[in-house]
Formats: C-alpha cells, structure tokens, sequence
C-alpha cells in the first residue's frame, strides 16, 4: 500500500510543477513584481505604484532572475532582469522595485 501511495505521488510531482507556471508558461513567471507602471531606461527598468512581490523580496536587494509587470497596460509590457555580479534589482515595496541588466519579453 505504501508503494502504491509513493507511485501515485511521484506521478503527480510533474504535474504541479506546470501547474505552477501560471497561464503565461515559462520560468519567469515564478518571481517578480507587478507594478502600477513600468518604465525602462537602457538596461534598467523600474516599477512604481502599488508594487507587490510574487516569490521576491518586499525590500532590499534583489539577486537572480526576476520580472517586473505593469498592472494596467493594455498590451502585455514586462521586463526580465537577471544578475549580473550578484545584484539584479532592489526593492522598496509598495512604492517601487529597480531592476538591473533587464530586456522586455
């Protein structure tokens, strides 16, 4: 019985796991911010207005791939930034989140 409980739950492991993706797909969606708004300046980029956290930090640096979303855009407008020296972004939650080396996706 036991066998059959741990087969069924591995069975289910993939599963949850794109479940998880979110209806968009794809690894960038499993951390970040989305913003009120969102602007981008060369390379950086910077959300403002009612940010919340999404599996990131509320505060401080911010280190690994993440992505920034403007809440209340008409077209879908998101950065991916991702570290470069060990610091891709800082947050200041709610006011706003920086993010570093980001391109739009």
């Amino acid at each position: 019985m036991v066998a059959a409980m741990a087969t069924a739950m591995v069975g289910m492991a993939p599963v949850a796991a794109v479940a998880g993706d979110g209806p968009d797909g794809g690894h960038h969606h499993k951390r970040g911010y989305i913003c009120d708004k969102l602007e981008t300046h060369g390379h950086a980029a910077v959300g403002s207005g009612h940010c919340v956290a999404i599996n990131a930090p509320r505060h401080g640096v911010i280190r690994g791939t993440f992505t920034i979303k403007a809440r209340h855009h008409h077209h879908p407008h998101k950065v991916v930034c991702v570290h470069k020296h060990g610091v891709s972004g800082f947050a200041n939650l709610p006011k706003w989140v920086r993010g570093n080396h980001c391109h739009r996706i």
